[in-house]
């Protein structure tokens, strides 16, 4: 049977091209393929990267999330090096690679296809060993009709199906809990409108701004001969060396207008258009367009850097690393320690851009006895000192040991 003739096969091109929400009971969903364009472009999470925009933000929001330590705490809030999964989250999740390269590429996945998988491989215990990123534009998800899920992943050609309990699936802004929406997807309009812009300019650059006019011949009438001789004369002065020089007119020709032999890309709104397509997939990727180098008076809603790293973080980072984070507890962690560990990811090196701040907010914690003076060389990375009133919690007054008696003098 042809694939034209599989009852399947127009479903599964329809999933591929407009998307599949919600993942109902005996569905399947299929990742993003393409989309063409009106002018023509192929929208696809590789072609889309090949927007300045499209690369910066993805870019940034990826290497980002791959510099934030993730650590693994116990129920007494300190970190759990002993616990076997902390050196997968935290150092290495494979032999191949570190974890900063593994979270790099979950975070990429989730921007361009909308969902990131990884094999995990289990010891007897079901302890975690390893995890293999896997290619989404890949996989297939199907949700059997008891709830179940399969996965199924194409490699070298050949399928083979993964048990719910074999893959760790991240997922992106989800309408069901099941499946992640890709950005480029749900934006491949703009994106395409924006590769049309992009060639339009390159056109009209390419041909050194300068479009089809009217010539004046009068009452004369021109032969088959001198018609063909003329349009090669234009073709050869249309060139872009030629740009900048002048075409001499015979015969009494003239310009039927002057101001139709050039256009101003202003008048045409071209660059108005492309800035805002810039704006539009920043918008879609929850980047302020001042981090990717798109700066305007319009775009410039922070202050200072501190406020922008804080509204990056606060909207579009954290609700991507609470996923993370409820998702390795749920899928790795044992059953035994769901309720013993957490994962959680540090994001105070986000905040450090302002030394002022940073400096008085440190005072007030180790002068209210919430913060030692080790624990914040160790926030600042800086070796611990040898002095043991260093580990022992503050107040303001006379800046002692909390709990000593403040009438005495200490021993």
């Amino acid at each position: 049977m042809s694939d034209l003739q599989d009852t399947g096969f127009w479903s599964r091109f329809w999933s591929r091209l407009t998307g599949r929400t919600q993942l109902k009971k005996g569905d399947t969903s299929y990742p993003f393929d393409s989309y063409l364009s009106s002018g023509g472009a192929v929208v696809s999470p590789e072609t889309a990267l090949k927007l300045s925009a499209v690369w910066a933000c993805v870019k940034l929001r990826a290497e980002t999330i791959s510099t934030l330590p993730l650590h693994l705490y116990d129920s007494n809030k300190k970190i759990a090096k002993d616990h076997g999964l902390y050196r997968v989250l935290h150092d290495s999740p494979n032999a191949d690679m570190c974890a900063s390269e593994f979270w790099q590429i979950q975070s990429a996945c989730l921007d361009l296809w909308g969902n990131a998988y990884s094999y995990i491989t289990r010891r007897n215990d079901r302890s975690v060993i390893s995890l293999e990123p896997l290619f989404p534009s890949e996989m297939v998800k199907k949700r059997l009709k008891d709830g179940g899920f399969e996965y199924h992943y194409t490699e070298n050609g050949k399928v083979k199906i993964y048990t719910d309990d074999e893959i760790l699936h991240f997922k992106g802004f989800t309408l069901d809990g099941y499946v992640g929406l890709s950005a480029i997807q749900f934006f491949a309009q703009t994106i395409g409108m924006q590769f049309d812009a992009n060639n339009q300019a390159q056109d009209w650059f390419k041909n050194g701004l300068k479009v089809g006019g009217f010539l004046e011949t009068g009452e004369q009438t021109l032969t088959g001969e001198q018609r063909t001789r003329m349009r090669n004369h234009l073709a050869e002065f249309s060139k872009p060396e030629n740009s900048g020089k002048y075409m001499i007119l015979e015969a009494g020709m003239k310009l039927a207008s002057a101001s139709a032999i050039r256009i101003n890309p202003i008048d045409a709104q071209l660059l108005e258009s492309r800035y805002f397509g810039i704006e539009e997939i920043c918008r879609a990727f929850g980047v302020p367009p001042q981090l990717i180098g798109h700066t305007n008076k319009a775009s410039s809603w922070a202050s200072s850097l501190e406020q922008t790293n804080q509204g990056f973080l606060t909207y579009s980072l954290n609700p991507q690393l609470v996923r993370y984070e409820q998702t390795i507890s749920r899928k790795l962690l044992l059953p035994q320690d769901k309720y013993k560990y957490r994962p959680k990811f540090a994001v105070d090196g986000l905040l450090r851009a302002n030394n002022t701040a940073r400096a008085d907010f440190y005072v007030k914690m180790t002068q209210n006895g919430l913060y030692t003076r080790n624990e914040v060389r160790e926030l600042e990375d800086m070796p611990r000192a040898e002095d043991p009133t260093a580990d022992q919690l503050m107040v303001q007054m006379q800046m002692v040991p909390l709990g000593q008696d403040q009438g005495k003098p200490s021993e």
